[in-house]
């Protein structure tokens, strides 16, 4: 197995995510960005209640569950840990701000164990949230994607590790697991792609994976090759429009679901749409798109898709 794993592929301290890669990350991103600044009122959500819940915030379990806070923004809570993944509670930008409220703002979390962090993007590496999140967390691990851990070094912050694809960590009876992801990265003007991105398998009384930004790839077989059954799958659906562009790093609802079966995970919770006007994307439309994609593949009763609001806490 140690063999055929795919590996990120880094020549010039530059990851790329095969040798064939031209990192077309750049143009697509500035086209889809343009492309995002337009009728962005018409996206925005009719009505928020149906899709915020305030919920009583469990302070610590056993038994494994799942809230989503919004976008790719988790509260994981499994064998005594609480972990959080890719932490934003706030706009992505002052150009994109929030369309849904967090589910749970940082003042009602319990306390984070682990945050774990899946590439820089600010969207999913936001440094208002993480900078908040350590002050009231002191002991909180965060682990990073290599190439990222010097952003908390600069800062004073000892407690970040940092992974290669396929490597682990376990806290207790709790392992995390760096896995690949077909993406990129940049948060400056100079350092597109001098940190790797990558997705998070947490096994614990189960597997629950995180699958981060990505494009459809031949990853999600070897990863289910690596993990054999996986419970849930947190998995990103959006933007789904201009396709041309975003297929090339992001899945859309469609390719979520067939990576979904590729994984041959139980259940099945959308994340990555509705939170930030990313795309062209109507507000519903990556859900419209994954329920259609549903009602017609997935015959398989013991497979569920949970399309949760913001701030909805579900046991699996």
């Amino acid at each position: 197995m140690e063999k055929s794993r795919l590996r990120a592929h880094i020549r010039n301290n530059t990851f790329y995510n095969d040798y064939n890669d031209i990192h077309e990350s750049l143009f697509c991103s500035g086209w889809s960005f343009l492309k995002s600044l337009r009728n962005r009122a018409a996206r925005k959500p009719t009505s928020l209640h149906e899709w915020v819940i305030s919920e009583p915030v469990l302070l610590t379990t056993h038994a494994p569950v799942v809230t989503w806070i919004g976008h790719a923004t988790f509260l994981v809570q499994m064998n005594g840990l609480n972990i959080l993944t890719d932490p934003i509670f706030g706009a992505a930008s002052f150009l994109f701000p929030r369309m849904l409220p967090p589910g749970i703002v940082i003042e009602k979390l319990p306390n984070i164990d682990y945050i774990l962090i899946s590439h820089n993007h600010p969207d999913h590496f936001d440094a208002t949230s993480l900078q908040a999140l350590m002050a009231r967390n002191p002991g909180v691990k965060i682990l990073v994607p290599m190439g990222d851990k010097y952003w908390f070094e600069k800062r004073g912050y000892k407690q970040a590790q940092e992974f290669d694809w396929w490597q682990t960590i376990t806290c207790g009876s709790v392992t995390f697991t760096f896995c690949p992801a077909h993406h990129w990265s940049r948060r400056g003007i100079f350092d597109t792609n001098k940190s790797l991105w990558g997705s998070w398998m947490i096994s614990g009384s189960q597997h629950i994976y995180f699958a981060g930004d990505t494009a459809y790839g031949k990853h999600f077989m070897q990863i289910q090759n690596e993990f054999g059954a996986i419970q849930t799958a947190l998995m990103p659906i959006g933007p789904c429009e201009p396709d041309e562009h975003m297929r090339r790093t992001h899945v859309d609802a469609t390719q979520a679901g067939q990576a979904f079966l590729e994984l041959e995970a139980h259940n099945f919770i959308p994340m990555h749409w509705g939170t930030f006007a990313f795309g062209k994307d109507a507000f519903i439309e990556p859900i419209k798109r994954i329920d259609t994609w549903w009602q017609s593949n997935v015959a398989d009763i013991n497979k569920k898709l949970h399309v949760l609001p913001a701030g909805k806490r579900l046991e699996l």
